[in-house]
């Protein structure tokens, strides 16, 4: 819960006028807690192979829960980097999707939207 909380903070703070919040989105969408922690563990290992550019991607997988799915490098615009997500809940077909976009600030990354 607390990674969700800091997440949407750093949403929240990036884009206050956004009609969906990135917690709004993830309280919705049925990933556990430990779900969005692998998946970001997933975000940061893409994150640190930026040079690679578009096409990048990086899978994860919670046997906890049965919940996988993919980050992959999906453009970019200037020096930032818009990464896609797609998970997948235990038992389905259909994908859950995000998009999110990260700039460089100094040695880190910055999500901006």
């Amino acid at each position: 819960m607390r990674l969700i909380a800091i997440l949407a903070l750093a949403a929240l703070a990036a884009a206050p006028a956004a009609a969906n919040p990135l917690s709004r989105m993830l309280a919705n969408s049925g990933l556990t807690p430990q779900d969005t922690n692998i998946m970001r563990k997933a975000e940061k290992s893409l994150l640190a192979e930026a040079q690679g550019g578009t096409g990048k991607r990086s899978e994860w997988a919670n046997p906890d829960s049965g919940a996988h799915g993919e980050v992959r490098v999906a453009g970019k615009e200037g020096a930032c980097l818009l990464l896609q997500h797609r998970a997948f809940l235990k038992d389905s077909q259909d994908p859950k999707q995000l998009r999110r976009k990260f700039c460089p600030s100094g040695a880190d990354w910055l999500l901006t939207q």
